[in-house]
């Protein structure tokens, strides 16, 4: 980024090799760099030679990285650096050379990081728990300089932290001189965007702003925990009545004990008494057989009185009950 731009078109004289030309001056958090652009003439390879000078100091210094080099930039953050303050200026010049000639010097004008230079934006770190948002402000990096009082120069950075809901052309509620911000957020499912510029009162350079970060906020409120839990008790409710009411349905009805004597009142065949519960019959089918045929069974006792000489007749078997509760029997003589 172009924060300061210096020309110089120097007045050749007799010199044969031109001067370089349109000297520029960027300083990006604090990493300041010399450029120039030039037209070489010659078929001699050309090479560049950079000075630099202190506004308080009147004698220019060789600024030794950038002697002799062939390329049409350099890097002059240590030659700015000295005496570093918020008031210092600085001035840098550029001359061109061959191996048998050199061009004037090309001149940079003042420069200082208050009217030229410029801070990166931040970054923003987002940490939302329920509904307290909490905003971090995070530094761009810098060079590791020191001014001259000995403090490094992002010692007073703050951030300038603004928040507003999405779709707004305009970040409200703007937090000054804070790297760290919470707040609550009284509405659920909200999208809010941050922006944030750092902010130096000792530096007062032009600051860039962060790109808009945008997040949502949702959070259970009374409303919602009443209906999501309304909603789980009717579906646990639900679930329970249809396996109760399939349980009924596949298993055999049985009655506590102390239903025993209506059910006997009611239905006197009962199949199966237990210690707790009796099994009782709710049904009753006559069984009979296929073909209805009637079977006779002649039983022969034998006789229990030695002087009873008389055979024994046979008995036959009821015929025609098909009851499950009927049983043989056996009739004796009387005597």
């Amino acid at each position: 980024m172009l924060m300061a731009t210096m020309t110089f078109s120097p007045d050749e004289g007799d010199h044969e090799l031109l001067p370089p030309m349109n000297l520029s001056v960027t300083s990006y958090n604090f990493k300041t760099i010399l450029t120039w652009s030039y037209v070489d003439k010659t078929t001699d390879t050309t090479f560049f030679t950079v000075e630099t000078r202190n506004y308080q100091s009147a004698q220019w210094q060789l600024f030794s990285p950038c002697s002799n080099i062939s390329s049409h930039s350099c890097d002059v953050t240590k030659a700015f650096s000295v005496n570093l303050s918020p008031l210092s200026s600085y001035y840098a010049k550029v001359k061109a050379t061959t191996y048998f000639q050199e061009s004037l010097y090309a001149i940079t004008d003042r420069f200082s990081f208050k009217e030229n230079a410029t801070l990166g934006p931040p970054t923003v770190d987002v940490m939302v728990h329920g509904q307290q948002v909490t905003l971090k402000c995070i530094f761009p990096r810098v060079e590791k300089l020191n001014t001259e009082t000995g403090l490094n120069v992002n010692n007073d950075f703050k951030c300038k932290i603004c928040v507003g809901q999405k779709g707004h052309n305009k970040l409200a509620n703007c937090s000054i001189k804070r790297s760290r911000w919470k707040f609550n957020v009284t509405r659920s499912n909200v999208t809010l965007c941050v922006s944030a510029q750092v902010n130096s009162e000792q530096w007062k350079m032009k600051a860039e702003w962060s790109k808009q970060k945008c997040f949502k906020i949702h959070f259970l409120n009374l409303q919602d925990i009443l209906i999501i839990l309304f909603a789980v008790i009717t579906i646990i409710l639900g679930f329970s009545t249809i396996n109760l009411l399939w349980k009924l349905f596949q298993k055999e009805l049985v009655l506590p004990k102390s239903l025993i004597f209506i059910v006997k009142a009611i239905n006197p065949h009962v199949e199966k008494i237990e210690e707790d519960a009796v099994s009782v019959v709710i049904k009753y089918e006559k069984m009979i057989s296929s073909d209805h045929d009637l079977t006779f069974e002649e039983v022969a006792k034998p006789s229990t009185c030695p002087e009873n000489t008389e055979s024994h007749t046979s008995d036959l078997k009821y015929a025609g009950k098909a009851h499950e509760y009927d049983r043989p029997q056996n009739l004796e003589n009387l005597h």
